[in-house]
């Protein structure tokens, strides 16, 4: 599956099959809906290794030198 990302990815979580999140070098979080993935800011360079999530709205990656992203919505 082609994500649009040049980033090497390295986590992936999904909640649903449209639901689904990638991570990867960079700071890269990917965010797949059922048809298109898109890129989600995560005001980090570092490389993010794993994602996981409590729930749909509430996800984390987690990455390089104790770098944690918080998503909810």
């Amino acid at each position: 599956m082609l994500t649009g990302s040049l980033s090497t990815l390295y986590g992936v979580w999904g909640a649903a099959p449209n639901d689904v999140w990638a991570v990867g070098e960079g700071g890269t979080i990917l965010h797949w809906d059922g048809a298109r993935w898109s890129s989600i800011p995560s005001n980090t360079t570092a490389t993010l290794r794993s994602v996981w999530g409590a729930s749909a709205g509430d996800v984390w990656a987690v990455g390089d030198n104790g770098t944690a992203v918080h998503y909810t919505l």
